[in-house]
């Protein structure tokens, strides 16, 4: 994203981003056209610059991207999440206070191997369809 520390991910590169990463990663899923996206936009910017070399910070255009969005029940945006070692660990939809996101973030980076023994993996066989 223009000279920024913020990933634009698809659903084709989702896996080695965000699943294969060894730090936590944070993506926030948005459309083009909300404005709740674009209000938290700098502030997300913001943090991913202060977090630089302790998580990576992704955007995921909903719009460009519906398998992954549909695959982890994105309803609205902006939708942030946080993935340790690839396993949804937190999430938060709407515009939020923006000192909500950043301890959200301050506490993932300052707990990340924690919250990985926290955390029960799921089989990617496991799905809501019939």
């Amino acid at each position: 994203m223009n000279g920024s520390s913020i990933i634009e991910l698809e659903d084709a590169t989702w896996g080695q981003q965000v699943e294969d990463s060894n730090k936590p990663v944070v993506v926030m899923f948005y459309s083009p056209t909300c404005p709740y996206c674009k209000a938290m936009e700098p502030y997300f910017q913001e943090y991913a610059r202060e977090y630089e070399g302790s998580a990576v910070f992704a955007r995921m255009n909903i719009e460009m991207n519906p398998w992954t969005a549909e695959r982890y029940g994105v309803q609205g945006t902006p939708t942030f999440k946080f993935f340790c070692h690839g396993r949804p660990v937190w999430e938060q939809v709407g515009q939020i206070y923006p000192s909500i996101l950043k301890n959200a973030v301050r506490d993932m980076v300052q707990y990340g191997e924690e919250c990985i023994r926290k955390s029960t993996p799921i089989g990617q066989d496991i799905t809501g369809y019939v």
